[in-house]
């Protein structure tokens, strides 16, 4: 097996997690309880839980209020993740710019435009855009998802008795362990 191929292996990988821990930390609606049937039965828990842990309990799931010191600072943490989300043709329509579900997303997309670059040989300077997609992905995670998202996750493994959400943030901390040394 080639390098290459081995490096869309693990992006494959990687975009489907990344979908996946955006999916369980966006509210267990529809859309949610299509990605995990399984927890259909469980979806009255799954949603009490959701609502005192980041509604009550007052766990932000919200990058900035995780990193930033004052108002200032997170105004311009926010700019600065609208700009990556622009230069991509992106605007989040749902939530905040800076929450995780969307910080999640975006890398999940980031990480499919690569794979299309890297696999699309009628694409003029494919291999030119795929770079610029692995660097996005590099600053994005470093300077805007890893810290807070680290926080996030423990902030919920020592907040709640739910197995599902438990479950969730530690693979979260293992996948940010393993993305922080794959894009070092």
């Amino acid at each position: 097996m080639s390098t290459g191929s081995v490096s869309l292996d693990l992006d494959r990988e990687r975009i489907l997690k990344y979908k996946r821990l955006a999916v369980a930390l966006s509210y267990p609606d529809g859309d949610f309880m299509v990605f995990f049937p399984e927890l259909s039965p469980w979806r009255d828990e799954l949603v009490a839980e959701y609502d005192r842990l980041f509604r009550v309990d007052e766990i932000w799931l919200y990058g900035t209020e995780h990193l930033a010191e004052n108002e200032f600072q997170r105004a311009s943490m926010l700019a600065d993740i609208m700009g990556f989300y622009r230069a991509f043709g992106l605007e989040p329509s749902k939530d905040r710019p800076d929450s995780l579900a969307c910080e999640l997303e975006f890398m999940h997309y980031l990480i499919f435009k690569r794979l299309y670059a890297l696999e699309s040989n009628h694409i003029a300077h494919a291999p030119e855009k795929a770079l610029v997609c692995l660097d996005a992905q590099k600053k994005f995670f470093t300077e805007h998802l890893y810290s807070a998202a680290k926080k996030i996750a423990g902030s919920i493994i020592s907040q709640t008795e739910n197995a599902f959400y438990r479950e969730i943030a530690q693979e979260m901390l293992t996948f940010l362990e393993s993305e922080a040394r794959f894009l070092e």
